[in-house]
């Protein structure tokens, strides 16, 4: 029952409404609760916006309607409320209707995250469900092992594409539901951790394995409920993953040596409260995909240049000093490179590709202050000052994150799914961390992975 309240306060933290509206659909069957590129290109509804982004209709609490158009014009992200009344908005759906015609059915049917989605479901099966399931069985017969991996790594391709076969996958439903696979398996290590105080046992590969699979569908049912958009997705996700991070290093504040349960419930708290912040941020502004990359930019450099500035200015020495004003400026660099990135995203409107730049850019910068770095400290590896390695890394970051944000400018607007698509998995590092109770099948996918999408 403890589990259950957890994971039930966990899960289901980030599905608080969206907005006091209620959302409408567009057609008379209820199927179209959003009009986005792809399907007015179909239909042509708003030829009056050439650089048109989506639509959705509202009803109002006094049984009006509003009809809100998003675009991008003269370098902006414009929002129009349109107020409508119930017999246009009448028209407006047998207009839908006509245009859908006899396609209609394929037509509604968005799977264009499906490919990706079920690409990693069965890369996570492989590499993670079936050794992490297998690990839970105290079994020394090879070829039992090998047999029970080989089916739920086959299982891992076919239940999810029998499941989503006949059912939309949309941009936004694929990266919630891959972030709620991913950040599922670290959210179910750190419960097992918790409620064992570290003494975990067997059932730890399995439990986290059908947590990662819970959110899965919890991540999917939410975003399809909302109708989320790509960026709107990767936002909560990101703060999910954010406060998670910051959580565990909190505890490190509170503790040097903090318990195993400490540290796990401050990490699942932290999540849920990422995850909760992530929704606010998407309640109150307009996503891409690019502009989220960017916000996921500045959380995780910003999360290493304060602790380097700290440790330059004191001459940090790990026998004298304390660790934990390390960590707690890691965590307010985090929460500061999330709000930094949140700001210069308001009112643009960046593709992935521009996204992928940022990301490219700030990692060249980041890289070549390191490398100029090591080249002033190489003469004297012993004796120099820290601030001939830091200072370079400091400049080196700010100026390709900052350059490649100025020379980007407002965004193109483009709503692509092709580019680099990064994905962190901390259940990865988590796994590493915590003890083995089979070397040999350790329940460890990738910690990060890219991938490019044409």
């Amino acid at each position: 029952m403890k589990i259950i309240s957890i994971l039930f306060f966990l899960l289901f933290f980030s599905g608080e409404a969206f907005a006091q509206e209620v959302q409408v659909p567009f057609d008379s069957s209820g199927s179209i609760q959003i009009v986005n590129q792809d399907l007015e290109q179909r239909l042509d509804l708003f030829p009056t916006y050439p650089h048109f982004l989506e639509a959705r209709l509202y009803h109002e609490p006094d049984s009006s309607y509003i009809l809100e158009i998003t675009s991008f014009e003269n370098g902006q992200m414009v929002k129009d409320r349109i107020p409508k009344s119930a017999n246009a908005v009448r028209l407006l759906r047998e207009d839908v209707d006509a245009r859908l015609g006899p396609q209609a059915p394929v037509v509604k049917l968005d799977q264009s995250s499906r490919t990706k989605f079920l690409v990693w479901e069965t890369i996570l099966s492989l590499s993670g469900y079936a050794p992490a399931i297998e690990s839970g069985f105290s079994s020394n017969n090879v070829g039992l092992n090998t047999g029970i991996e080989l089916v739920i790594g086959g299982l891992g391709y076919l239940i999810p594409s029998v499941l989503t076969q006949n059912a939309p996958m949309t941009d936004g439903e694929g990266s919630l539901a891959l972030g709620g696979a991913f950040l599922g398996a670290a959210h179910g290590l750190l419960i097992d951790v918790l409620l064992s105080n570290g003494n975990t046992g067997l059932e730890i590969g399995p439990f986290a394995a059908a947590v990662s699979v819970g959110e899965t569908g919890i991540g999917y049912a939410i975003a399809s409920k909302n109708n989320m958009s790509e960026g709107t997705a990767d936002i909560i996700r990101y703060g999910g993953l954010f406060g998670m991070m910051d959580g565990l290093g909190l505890a490190f504040v509170a503790n040097n040596t903090p318990s195993p349960s400490l540290w796990a419930g401050l990490s699942l708290a932290g999540s849920a409260a990422g995850y909760a912040a992530g929704t606010v941020m998407a309640n109150n502004q307009t996503y891409t995909r690019g502009d989220a990359s960017v916000v996921l930019t500045a959380g995780l450099f910003g999360t290493l240049l304060p602790p380097l500035l700290y440790a330059s200015a004191i001459s940090y020495n790990t026998a004298t000093n304390p660790a934990s004003a390390l960590v707690l400026l890691a965590v307010a660099g985090n929460v500061g490179g999330v709000v930094l990135g949140n700001s210069l995203m308001q009112g643009k409107q960046f593709s992935n590709g521009e996204g992928t730049a940022v990301i490219l850019g700030t990692t060249a910068g980041y890289t070549i202050g390191l490398g100029i770095g090591d080249i002033l400290t190489s003469s004297n590896q012993i004796n120099f000052s820290p601030w001939e390695f830091t200072v370079p890394i400091v400049i080196g970051t700010a100026a390709g994150f900052g350059i490649s944000v100025a020379t980007i400018g407002k965004g193109t607007g483009e709503n692509s799914s092709t580019g680099w698509n990064f994905q962190a998995n901390p259940g990865a590092l988590m796994g590493a961390l915590l003890p083995q109770r089979q070397p040999n099948t350790p329940f460890i996918p990738p910690f990060f992975s890219a991938h490019c999408d044409f």
